[in-house]
């Protein structure tokens, strides 16, 4: 405890000394985050680099325990060199891309390679040195080579997470310091305190940079500081999460990190599912959706903070009772909580919803045409014969309850034939519906297709989505092939094809 403590001043007094330091310099050399109306709603410029004082003061917090010449538990010098290499490099990422914004994809594949370090050190999950199985409610996988990507995908991950959390001040800072706290816990109790101290350190520089950076923020984390502490927790996650030498409970990481890869995976989902790329900023992560709600950003930073307190004392519960259900129903009871109150995730659920039914009415459809030979000729229109296709729009038509159809071609500004289908007089009335198409070419080939009808509310949407496909799929045949379509078509009503059939004054007209 005595460790513990030392190794938290030491990083508290190390970030309350730099932060103003870091602030200066990121006014001098132009890091600074300026307001644009929109996403940064900021009334004054504010410099970044925050981050820089947050990965130095983790350093001299790690360094200052082996001054002192303190007995520290095993495999601490190990996992404080790993973690400084690793977070110095993205640190050192993140301070570029504040400066001079990169690329998503070049910052991708450099995230990617500042966590090589840890592969490297033989920390990836499925190694002989490390974990070479993991447990998920108490089924054990064994990864084997499969445990780089694996690692790989799981840092990248946390270090976006916090990346893309951090949009409202002292955000991610309280983010970070919650979980730290937690996993400083949780690792304690399960004998890796190596681990804890780490977090210890951690926690300690956040807690004197969020001096500075609670509302209103003087200095903000920047990339530099978020993906520091997303690769950290991700490391520390892994590595306080041990239950023996060589097995890894992926639950603790997992429910720890649930609020910001909740947040992280309902990003990318929302922006795949309204045709936007995966990296387009919007307003729909969790602190917008409070803050469109009316909430202040004391309120709103309050709800996230209790949010990770809640899911981190699900992962504690689960490590202390020896049993992952009881964190998996905890975090999915609250993820549901927060959709059912429309608090966060509710936009991307109603999203869901309606990708499912357009793809289960798409299905219905298919097999609604397979079923029924007379439907399913639409799919072949060269094949079927003028008097089949006629007769099935016919078919279509009356389950439409379609008072009037009618074809007419022409050709060259003059009409070569009109067929048409009618069961009453053309419906122009208010309370009546309408479908109209019509093809033509440069050489004035001309082909319109016209279907109405008296009350709409009585014809399904799908049987009217039905004939408006036949209406298209033969017109724009017949247009290419002008010749299918005969002069002269027996009608069920002669009397009322030779009333629609226009005199040669009226055509010339």
């Amino acid at each position: 405890m005595i460790t513990l403590g030392l190794i938290f001043f030491v990083a508290l007094a190390a970030s309350l000394t730099l932060t103003p330091v870091a602030r200066a310099l990121a006014m001098r050399l132009g890091a600074v985050d300026r307001p644009d109306g929109k996403r940064k709603l900021q009334k004054q410029p504010v410099p970044r680099w925050g981050g820089v004082a947050v990965y130095v003061a983790l350093v001299l917090g790690l360094l200052g325990v082996e001054w002192v010449g303190l007995d520290l538990p095993g495999g601490f010098g190990e996992l404080a060199w790993v973690i400084g290499i690793s977070a110095g490099f993205v640190c050192l990422l993140g301070c570029v891309d504040d400066r001079w914004e990169q690329s998503s994809r070049r910052k991708l594949l450099l995230q990617m390679a500042s966590v090589l370090p840890v592969v490297l050190a033989g920390w990836w999950l499925g190694s002989i040195e490390a974990v070479d199985r993991i447990v998920l409610c108490g089924h054990e996988i064994r990864l084997g080579w499969l445990g780089i990507p694996f690692t790989v995908l799981w840092l990248v991950g946390c270090i976006n997470a916090l990346n893309l959390v951090d949009g409202m001040d002292g955000l991610a800072s309280v983010v970070g310091l919650s979980t730290a706290a937690i996993l400083a816990i949780i690792a304690t109790s399960l004998g890796h305190a190596h681990v804890a101290l780490v977090a210890a350190a951690l926690g300690g520089a956040l807690a004197g940079f969020l001096v500075y950076n609670l509302p209103p923020a003087r200095i903000y984390l920047g990339d530099s500081g978020s993906m520091v502490i997303g690769l950290v927790l991700g490391i520390l996650g892994i590595q306080g999460s041990l239950k023996t030498a060589a097995t890894l409970s992926i639950t603790v990481p997992a429910v720890v990190m649930t609020i910001p890869l909740l947040d992280t995976a309902l990003a990318i989902l929302r922006r795949k599912l309204t045709g936007q790329r995966f990296d387009t900023p919007d307003r729909g992560h969790i602190h917008h959706r409070l803050l469109d709600r009316g909430m202040s950003t004391w309120q709103a930073l309050c709800i996230i903070g209790s949010l990770c307190l809640a899911t981190g004392g699900a992962a504690a519960a689960a490590t202390i009772f020896r049993s992952d259900a009881l964190a998996w129903v905890i975090t999915l009871g609250l993820v549901a909580l927060m959709i059912r109150l429309r608090t966060f995730g509710h936009h991307e659920v109603s999203l869901v919803k309606m990708q499912a039914a357009s793809l289960l009415s798409r299905c219905a459809m298919v097999l609604l045409l397979s079923a029924d030979p007379r439907r399913r000729i639409r799919l072949r229109p060269e094949a079927v014969p003028f008097e089949h296709a006629w007769s099935a729009i016919q078919a279509q038509a009356a389950r439409c309850h379609a008072a009037h159809v009618m074809l007419t071609l022409t050709i060259a500004g003059q009409r070569r034939a009109q067929h048409v289908c009618q069961a009453g007089s053309p419906s122009e009335e208010d309370n009546s519906w309408r479908i109209e198409m019509g093809f033509g070419r440069e050489d004035g080939v001309c082909c319109r297709l016209e279907a109405t009808g008296h009350q709409p509310t009585l014809v399904a949407a799908w049987q009217a989505w039905q004939l408006a496909e036949l209406l298209r799929t033969f017109g724009s045949h017949w247009q290419a092939h002008p010749e299918e379509v005969p002069l002269v078509l027996p009608l069920e009503r002669p009397e009322t094809a030779e009333a629609a059939t226009p005199s040669p004054r009226s055509a010339a007209a």
